[in-house]
Parts: structure tokens; sequence; C-alpha cells
């Protein structure tokens, strides 16, 4: 199953949906693009900047969250030119329908460049552009 930073943040701190994402991905290995790892961190630490988290707590999440990819639990796509050019062409096609940002048309791009299942999103502009391509959706 491909996850986005918004499905990846919420199964590892918690908020509000996060139990039903966490049975939603259950017993599945987790796929993303690489821009995950970076994306991640940003968002865990921009939590500890708000006081959303405790800065322990922080350390705690990125600690499990790498211990996971070392357990292969969470595995990565890489972000290569080809992954790039096909996400200027989605902008493009789903244009004006959706207003996607960069960083989305990359997970998009990404998650099209491979077989890996489902995609699982929270990300409202995201679903709405898998809903315009026809993609297959978990949760």
């Amino acid at each position: 199953m491909y996850v986005d930073t918004s499905v990846m943040v919420k199964l590892f701190v918690a908020e509000p949906d996060s139990e039903l994402c966490e049975a939603i991905v259950s017993g599945t290995t987790l796929v993303s693009s690489r821009l995950l790892y970076c994306e991640l961190r940003s968002a865990i630490l921009g939590k500890v900047s708000r006081g959303v988290i405790p800065a322990g707590l922080g350390t705690e999440v990125w600690q499990e969250f790498e211990r996971r990819i070392v357990a292969q639990k969470i595995r990565f796509l890489a972000l290569d030119g080809m992954i790039v050019q096909d996400a200027t062409e989605l902008l493009n096609e789903l244009h004006p329908k959706v207003s996607l940002r960069a960083l989305d048309a990359l997970h998009l791009a990404t998650y099209l460049s491979a077989e890996v299942g489902p995609l699982f999103t929270k990300d409202v502009r995201m679903l709405r552009a898998a809903e315009q391509l026809g993609l297959p959706l978990a949760g």
C-alpha cells in the first residue's frame, strides 16, 4: 500500500483518525516516495515547534520510524528525473480541476511508477487528484 505523509504522520503521532489509519494499514508493508523521509521529519519538527508534542516524543517518533525502515516495514521508491517529469505532466493534466501542490504531484507520480496496491492519503487535494485519475484508494 502506498502512503503519503498525511497518513504517515497519523501512524506515528496521535491524531483524531490515527486509530482508523492504523487499522487500514495493519499487516501491510508501507511504500512511499523517498520524499516522505524529509516530509515526515519536517512534520514532526513542526509539531514540536508548535508545542503539539514534546521534543522527547518527537525524538522517539523519529527513532521508531527509522526502526520500521530498517525492519523493512516501510519501503521507499526512488525519486528521479522521470518522476519529476511525470509529476509536471500530472500538474498540467489535472489543472484547473485540481490545484495540486508540487510535492503531492511527486507522490502521485511515484505511486503511478510502481505496482504497490491502493493509494492511502488523507490530503484533500491528493484525494481529488486520485479520483480524477481513477486510482484505487484505501480507506
